[in-house]
């Protein structure tokens, strides 16, 4: 092989890695690439001249491992790279709203205080998911993580609480 035809090879066998990065191939299109740099320098061995292909048999991991990892480092940085990987809002910056039931009942400790789930004992609401046994309901206008006693309650039903115990309120179907 001469070599314009092995650099040839080589350069496919880059492309290949960079391939990699935006296509899923579980591992195909990297075991291609190996086989390209195995080929490259195969062909650019001369047994009375070995430096070229001792210097491509350098070059290829070197470059490879290079690729994937400037990649894999900047890529999800760039703007046409952000939609190929997600990112948790945390890492954006920007925080999540709390939802209605963190925001009204945590505790400086990040529990909820039976202070405040005590008072609901004995009013009625609607579940809003499926209690299996465990779900959220609406209590009042109130978001309130609930535990059935052990039955399961379909989504929308009348539900009322029966007791609170630290942070579990515990409810039961309305008998219409």
């Amino acid at each position: 092989m001469s070599w314009e035809v092995a650099i040839v090879v080589f350069i496919f066998g880059v492309f290949l890695v960079i391939l990699e990065l935006f296509v899923p191939s579980f591992g195909l299109l990297t075991m291609g690439a190996i086989a390209c740099f195995i080929a490259s320098v195969w062909g650019v061995y001369d047994p009375q001249r070995p430096a070229g292909a001792i210097a491509m048999g350098i070059l290829a991991p070197v470059l490879a491992l290079s690729v994937l990892y400037f990649g894999l480092k900047y890529v999800p940085r760039m703007s046409w790279g952000r939609g190929l990987v997600l990112r948790h809002p945390q890492d954006e910056g920007v925080r999540e709203r709390p939802t209605v039931s963190e925001t009204v009942s945590l505790t400086p400790d990040g529990g909820t205080a039976e202070s405040e789930l005590s008072p609901l004992v004995g009013k009625e609401g609607i579940a809003h998911s499926e209690l299996r046994p465990a779900g959220v309901a609406f209590i009042g206008s109130r978001r309130v993580d609930v535990v059935t006693e052990g039955s399961l309650i379909p989504a929308n039903t009348r539900i009322r609480v029966v007791t609170v115990e630290g942070n579990r309120v515990v409810v039961r179907k309305v008998q219409v």
